[in-house]
This record gives structure tokens, C-alpha cells and sequence, in this order.
């Protein structure tokens, strides 16, 4: 539900790439079509802001007193608070509260909910099919011109039972536009024999045949991981005092009848966007913002009151400290291990495996400590190191290590004594490292594995959205971005979405086919 555009700069690499059709000035339009920004805009937000379109964005009210303290923590070591995180001129580093995508009931505002509502469907009932409980096996692919081909019908069946029961060849007239995510959309080429060749493919080792070799298939997969810091705060504080029956069922009853609370909120309220490369090492303060060379953020710092670990930790009242990787240098793979399509394909992930990443996820992590010391001699309550490096409970990693299994050791957790009281500046890269490889973990923003490219040898899309070889097959999800945003990915990819429904409608325009 979080907003955000990505800063220009994460379109002009796309454009330094070939891709000139995805530059800024030519997909910012397509935001503000998408934004329907409610409260009073600025008159600098009211030039690039924009109003009437589908997607519903407020700032919660958010009534924690630890965001004013975040925003005075940042500014002391060199970050500046800015309104608008999607103000195109923002600097390289800033602070700042999230738009969200919740309308004024409370609500998520989803693609469904903005696209395809009830009133929306039942108008379009005569001409529109929604097939549940389905999944796509595999494309449909005509044996005509094997240097344009056409897809005829993509193959469904049932999402449950036997693998050949309730199996259905959807036939398609114009075109075909996959949506599946950055996942499942090249596992679906790969089972229609669109992907790599050569003996070592998973399609030769399946016996898929080879209809179209496009070797960027699943060949790049890049994603966003985190490494959480955290602090343990009062439970009010939190979003842990909704664990309390009472406060829980009061704030759920509030949700339901006024759509209004903390139930109606996202989980992060604000975040900061910096490049490493201005962070000086031994003081660990932003020192410029005027970084020549980067174009966008390499890490995000979101601040989320709650556990993010992937484990619950019984008895705690948890802040963390988000440290998020935005550029990874690193490059993942996918491929299928069975024809089966409810078999998930097999990913190997990028997490840690380039040493510029390393270095930007250490610099992230040690910036996020020096931050937790600022805030903790400003904040007015108990806010100590939980879980950091250099700072865990023994009980803790004890119990971390048993994968969360050891629940006797829960009564213990608040009062056994740390393993070490460390410091930003004295604990060592060594035990940042160890720490990061035990708790990092992927953000969900997965992309880049049918990237935009100038060619087949580098693509799977063309600047249309036309898988390269297929008169009329397009794809439109964040697989198709070539390079990883600076951004959360839900406004970029709904601007895709946008794009592709106009090149349809161009290339069928006045078409009686």
C-alpha cells in the first residue's frame, strides 16, 4: 500500500539503456493519471501531483510520538525532512512520511478495487469472463511465421485435483497479456517453450520443445532484502498493543464502523532514501546530497512499529529499524523444475552476492544504529537495542537458532542480559556481516526476469511490451522492468499497466478484427 514513484533517475538509467520510450517525461504523465492525492497539495505538488485517478492516496494519522523524534533523529545527522517522497526533485537523501494507497474508509486500494470493482464487472458482464481457480499451464502457439509468431489461446485447469482435470484452451482473438508477476510469468513462457536453449536449459531437461529462444528468461532475477534493527519501545508505542483483546477487538470494532484507527493504517509510516556513497564512514552522518554518478537511492531506512522478523518473538514490543537494498549488483535466476504448473519454480537469489552489496547493506545497517543513538537521547521513553549487532539477548539467538521452536525460554527474554552492549562505532563488520546473513531477508519486490530490452539477445519485451518473435503476446508486470526501481513496486508497476492498455488500444484503433 506504499506509494512510490521511484525518482527520475531510476527512468533515465532505463533510458541510458536504449529504452528511450521509458524516460521520465514519458512515463510521469502515466502517474499522475493514476493518482487521485486527496487533502491540500502545495502549489509545487499541484504541478506534478495528480488528481481524479483511480488510485486513492491519504497520509494516515498516524498518532505515535516516536515519528516526530525519527524526523529529528535523521535531521541530526545530515537528513533532511521532505513533504513529498514523490516530488520528482527531491534530493538523493530525504526523510519522509508515506502516501498510501487506503481510501478514506479504511480501505485498501488495490487493482481490483480500483479497476474491477462490482459496479465496474456487472456493467461489463456481456463481454467480460473472471476465471477463478484456475492457473495458466501454458500458451497456445501457432506453427505459422517463426520469425512473428502468434499465440492462439492460453491453456487453464483447475488449481486443485488431478493435474488433466477440468482442462480448458482459452482461445484469444487479439492478443494475450500476461500479468502473472515476476515469477510466475517466466515460468509461464518456459512451460510454452519461450526461454533459453542448449542442452543445460530446464525446458531441454523437461523435454518442453523450443518455440521461441529468448535467452533473458528467468536468466535475471533481482529483488529488494532487509535487514531489520531493532529497538523495543512501550507497548502503546507499537502496533503491538493490537496483540491485547481488548485494544484489538476496540480497534477493529472502530475500523468497522468509521473505517477509522490504526487497523485502517499501513504498518510503515515513513521512511528515509539515501545512497551509501554520502554517508561518511567514521561519523556516519550524510555529508552531501550531491553524490555525481548516482542517479537514485541505493538503500531505504523504513521505520515499521512492529516485529519484522521472519519469526514472532513472543513477549516483545518491537520497532524496527528497516534497512532495505535497493540497486542490488547481484543477479538471481529461475527456471522450472516440472511441467506441472503448480510446482513453483526454482529461484536462486541474489541476497549478498556481490561485494558492492555487502558493502552498501553494512554502511545501511552501522547508518541505522548511529540513527537508533540520535533517536534514543531524544526520545522521552524506554527505547533500548532488542535486536542489533552486538546486541542480542542470549535467550534470543538461542531461541532464533532452534528456528523459534524453544517457547520455555520466552519468560526469560525481557530480563536475561545482552550478549554485548555495542555501539555503531565499536561493533565490528565481522558481527554486522554474521548478523545480516542470519536475518536478511527478501523484501517482495521481485523483478527484472522478462526485462525490456533493444534486442532478443538482451530482452524479452520490446518497448511496447511485445515479447520479441509474437505478433500479439505482451506482458505487463514488474517483470518487464530492466533494471531494479528505487522504489516500492506497486505505482510502478500500475504505470506499466497503464502503458500497455494504450499501446493496445493504438494498435487496434478504428480495427473491426
Amino acid at each position: 500500500m506504499l506509494w512510490t514513484r521511484g525518482s527520475p533517475g531510476n527512468y533515465t538509467a532505463w533510458s541510458d539503456m536504449g529504452l528511450a520510450d521509458w524516460a521520465w517525461d514519458k512515463v510521469e504523465p502515466y502517474f499522475r493519471r493514476l493518482e487521485n492525492l486527496t487533502g491540500p497539495l502545495s502549489k509545487s505538488q499541484s504541478a506534478v501531483r495528480g488528481r481524479g485517478g483511480p488510485i486513492n492516496l491519504r497520509k494516515p494519522p498516524y498518532t505515535f510520538k516516536w515519528l516526530k523524534y525519527i524526523g529529528e533523529a535523521a535531521g541530526e545527522i545530515g537528513v533532511p525532512t521532505l513533504d513529498d517522497c514523490n516530488d520528482p526533485d527531491a534530493p538523493l537523501c530525504s526523510y519522509s512520511t508515506f502516501e498510501t494507497a487506503i481510501d478514506e474508509h479504511g480501505e485498501r486500494v488495490s487493482a481490483l478495487s480500483a479497476y474491477l470493482n462490482r459496479t465496474i464487472a456487472r456493467e461489463r458482464s456481456e463481454r467480460l469472463s473472471i476465471c477463478t481457480g484456475t492457473v495458466a499451464s501454458r500458451l497456445e502457439i501457432a506453427d505459422d511465421d517463426e520469425n512473428e509468431r502468434t499465440v492462439t489461446g492460453v491453456h487453464i485447469r483447475s488449481s486443485s485435483g488431478p493435474t488433466m482435470a477440468n482442462h480448458y484452451l482459452v482461445k484469444a482473438r487479439r492478443e494475450v497479456i500476461l500479468t502473472c508477476g515476476a515469477m510466475t510469468t517466466p515460468q509461464l513462457l518456459l512451460l510454452s517453450g519461450i526461454g533459453p536453449g542448449g542442452e543445460k536449459s530446464s525446458g531441454s531437461r523437461l523435454d518442453i520443445p523450443l518455440v521461441k529462444e529468448l535467452p533473458a528468461v528467468g536468466a535475471d532475477f533481482s529483488d529488494h532484502y532487509s535487514v531489520p534493527v531493532m529497538l523495543e519501545l512501550p507497548k502503546k508505542e507499537t502496533l503491538h498493543f493490537l496483540e491485547t483483546a481488548m485494544w484489538g477487538l476496540w480497534c477493529i470494532l472502530l475500523w468497522v464502523f468509521t473505517g477509522k484507527g490504526p487497523v485502517g493504517c499501513s504498518t510503515a509510516p515513513a521512511a528515509i532514501f539515501l545512497h551509501t556513497d554520502s554517508v561518511d564512514e567514521k561519523t556516519m552522518k550524510v555529508t552531501s546530497n550531491d553524490l555525481h554518478g548516482h542517479q537514485v537511492p541505493n538503500v531505504e531506512i523504513m521505520f515499521i512499529p512492529v516485529n519484522s522478523l521472519e519469526r514472532a518473538v513472543p513477549g516483545r514490543t518491537l520497532f524496527s529499524i528497516y534497512s532495505t537494498i535497493l540497486q542490488p549488483q547481484a543477479k538471481g535466476h529461475l527456471e522450472v523444475t516440472s511441467t506441472d504448473p503448480l510446482v513453483n519454480p526454482k529461484i536462486t537469489h541474489p541476497m549478498f552476492g556481490h561485494a558492492d552489496d555487502l558493502k552498501a547493506a553494512r554502511v545501511a545497517v552501522r547508518f541505522s544504529m548511529r540513527l537508533a543513538a540520535e533517536f534514543q537521547t531524544l526520545y522521552p521513553l524506554p527505547a533500548p537495542f532488542a535486536f542489533a549487532p552486538g546486541n542480542e539477548l542470549r535467550s534470543l539467538r538461542e531461541w532464533e537458532e532452534s528456528g523459534g521452536v524453544k517457547l520455555k525460554h520466552v519468560e526469560k527474554l525481557a530480563t536475561e542480559p545482552t550478549q554485548a552492549n555495542k555501539t555503531w562505532k565499536d561493533v565490528t563488520d565481522d558481527e554486522i556481516d554474521d548478523y545480516m546473513r542470519r536475518v536478511g531477508h527478501t523484501a517482495l519486490h521481485f523483478s527484472t526476469t522478462c526485462p525490456m530490452g533493444t534486442s532478443e539477445n538482451n530482452g524479452v519485451v520490446d518497448q511496447k511490451l511485445k515479447v520479441f518473435g509474437f505478433k500479439n503476446l505482451r506482458i505487463a508486470d514488474a517483470s518487464v522492468f530492466p533494471k531494479s526501481i528505487s522504489a516500492h513496486t506497486m505505482a510502478p508497476v500500475l504505470m506499466v499497466a497503464e502503458r500497455c492498455a494504450d499501446f493496445v488500444k493504438t494498435t487496434w484503433k478504428g480495427s473491426e478484427d
